[in-house]
């Protein structure tokens, strides 16, 4: 999450293996597809609902209390931070809870719930890697899956409905496995979609005790790939059983296209459209194509599941990938509204394309904005003197 500076916004071309089926599979998928939709039923909910990405660290109780009422100050009580392993185990088997414990009883103190992003592997869980520049989280070694699964489950019996912990505390009902897998600056030294899918097989596992009270949301992944789905669903074809929520980040960066609108699309592929894909499979940088995502989702056995949006946003810059303050604020009310009216519980389109997309919460990034050493994580809807910018009183216009 907090490193959207280190990621390179070019274009990504998919290698779709499922369009190269052959006919027969084809047309067996398309009859799944009308068996599918034709018993798809998703709980409607008009509008998202809204929350904000925000730094924890330091984690001292005076920086979190000043975050998360700036967060109130514009009517937001979601906030969307990091809940970095490193920090509880840097001993294996051995947890020092006190900075959480701070997290938890000032959010409540403020009126604040949390999505904990869980990942950030301690030193001794890491893949042994060198890790490169412009890798920021290196992936945690296979042998490790098993404890950060049992570190989710610490977590969640501490801070989760009936936890245990010292402290009042707001419990936690959503637990988010990890940030980005799809992109090797989060899972170093190079994506592994079977190494994630096993790690989820794993989350399932342990978490079993207490699925009944919390959900498990996905790691958001970097725009629409597809192709990183489907490598999961090939890895273990009950992926959709590791999760109750699929999370996305729609940044709309184009190396050649620059920033795109949000009702921008591509044409459709002659071989996936009749599936109810929209718009090419080669570019992944459409926020429309989070419909894609509901429908893969469909197609593998998983249909009507929540997607929540844990990241989108714009940064402030002289850059020609950044925008001006002004900006930031009106590219923030035409991609609210797209969502709006596109994306959440009403049918997307016809034939293959009438079912929701089914977004049912977008995290705005981000509150304040982040280090960041190219100087491009400017994202926030407060200035660094505290003041609001223009795309905070819009942000705030949706939350009365």
């Amino acid at each position: 999450m907090v490193s959207l500076f280190h990621k390179r916004h070019v274009t990504r071309l998919i290698n779709c293996r499922w369009i190269a089926k052959p006919k027969s599979q084809f047309l067996s998928v398309i009859a799944a597809l009308i068996f599918v939709l034709s018993a798809t039923t998703v709980q409607a909910q008009a509008l998202p609902t809204f929350g904000i990405n925000a730094l924890w660290i330091p984690g001292d109780a005076n920086s979190l209390r000043e975050r998360f009422r700036k967060a109130r100050a514009i009517g937001i009580k979601e906030v969307r931070l990091d809940w970095e392993w490193r920090q509880a185990e840097k001993k294996q088997g051995e947890y020092r809870w006190e900075k959480f414990d701070i997290l938890v009883k000032t959010a409540r103190e403020e009126g604040i719930s949390l999505l904990p992003i869980v990942h950030y592997a301690p030193d001794w869980a890491l893949l042994k890697d060198r890790k490169a520049d412009d890798v920021y989280e290196l992936a945690p070694r296979a042998e490790s899956y098993a404890d950060f699964a049992k570190f989710m489950l610490n977590s969640i019996l501490r801070y989760g409905p009936g936890g245990n912990a010292p402290v009042p505390f707001t419990p936690i009902k959503h637990w988010q496995a990890w940030n980005e897998p799809n992109l090797r600056q989060f899972w170093g030294p190079r994506p592994d979609p079977a190494g994630y899918a096993r790690m989820m097989q794993q989350v399932r596992d342990t978490l079993a005790p207490v699925r009944s009270q919390i959900q498990i949301v996905h790691a958001g992944l970097s725009k629409i790939d597809i192709e990183f789905m489907w490598k999961l669903w090939d890895a273990n074809a009950r992926h959709g059983d590791t999760f109750d929520v699929f999370a996305v980040h729609p940044y709309l960066y184009d190396g050649n296209d620059g920033i795109r609108e949000p009702e921008a699309m591509d044409r459709d592929d002659s071989k996936a459209g009749p599936m109810g894909f929209i718009g090419s499979i080669k570019d992944t940088g459409y926020m429309g194509k989070i419909f894609n995502i509901q429908l893969f989702m469909t197609l593998r056995g998983s249909p009507g599941k929540p997607i929540w949006i844990t990241e989108m946003g714009y940064f402030v810059a002289k850059h020609r990938l950044g925008v001006d303050e002004a900006q930031q604020g009106i590219r923030l009310k035409r991609t609210v509204d797209f969502v709006k009216q596109k994306l959440t519980d009403q049918r997307f389109g016809e034939g293959a394309r009438a079912i929701p997309a089914n977004v049912q919460r977008l995290y705005w990034f981000s509150l304040e904005d982040y280090p960041s050493p190219e100087g491009l994580g400017t994202f926030g809807v407060f200035r660094p003197d505290g003041t609001l910018r223009p795309s905070g009183e819009m942000l705030r216009s949706y939350n009365r």
